[in-house]
């Protein structure tokens, strides 16, 4: 009698373990549904296609890199132990350049995010990537010089040790840090050769911070020959 309570006690040991061996190695699935870039604000996401955009897509397990995604991985379920915290890490490939641009580059948009994310066994995770740009941006704007009055003028935007010259319409891209600023310099000369040279600045107060994901546009004001700041 006691022999049969041992056998029955072990089987019920040995059916506790293999369920919980098989919770333990249970799958489960993610899939990328979409990448979009993202705008300045999060609820607001660019209306244009990023299908020309190309994006590098890890798979990362904690510390860990498992792999990178192809777009036709992507495109199907990718099976995942359950219950473990993943990352997907989505970035554009001139990730990192943005640290070594010089004063002669005027640089670009550069866009990163990580997603961390866990799957449940038995079901799929669908993951919508919304990826912001990291980096700032300076523009010129003179749209609103009339006549023939701006014979001469040259731009400059300066954030950290880099200047930047730039003309009307030309946008200027820097690395996003904390407390990060910029200062812009325009020097113009009218129809009568007379120089005005106009400065800015902004981050450099506590209640103006630069904001990363911005484009900032300095505007030449025709009627009071000063400069504005807009996001």
């Amino acid at each position: 009698m006691k022999r049969n309570i041992l056998y029955i006690l072990c089987g019920i040991f040995l059916l506790v373990g293999c369920q919980q061996k098989e919770v333990i190695s249970g799958v489960g699935y993610m899939s990328v549904s979409g990448i979009e870039i993202q705008s300045k604000t999060i609820t607001e996401v660019a209306s244009r296609a990023t299908d020309d955009i190309t994006w590098t897509v890890e798979l990362w397990k904690g510390s860990e890199m498992l792999r990178t995604l192809s777009a036709g991985e992507m495109q199907d379920k990718i099976e995942l132990d359950a219950a473990e915290d993943y990352m997907l890490k989505v970035y554009t490939p001139n990730y990192g350049v943005e640290k070594s641009w010089t004063n002669a580059e005027k640089g670009e948009p550069v866009y990163y995010a990580e997603v961390p994310f866990v799957v449940n066994q038995g079901e799929t995770t669908g993951l919508k990537v919304q990826v912001p740009m990291i980096t700032i941006a300076v523009s010129l704007d003179l749209s609103k010089v009339i006549g023939g009055w701006l014979q001469d003028y040259s731009f400059t935007v300066t954030s950290g040790e880099r200047v930047v010259s730039l003309t009307d319409g030309e946008t200027a891209y820097f690395p996003y840090s904390e407390g990060v600023s910029f200062g812009y310099e325009l020097s113009v000369t009218n129809s009568d050769s007379e120089v005005n040279v106009l400065k800015g600045e902004w981050g450099v107060e506590a209640e103006e911070p630069v904001n990363i994901n911005t484009v900032y546009t300095v505007v030449y004001n025709w009627d009071t020959q000063s400069l504005s700041l807009t996001e």
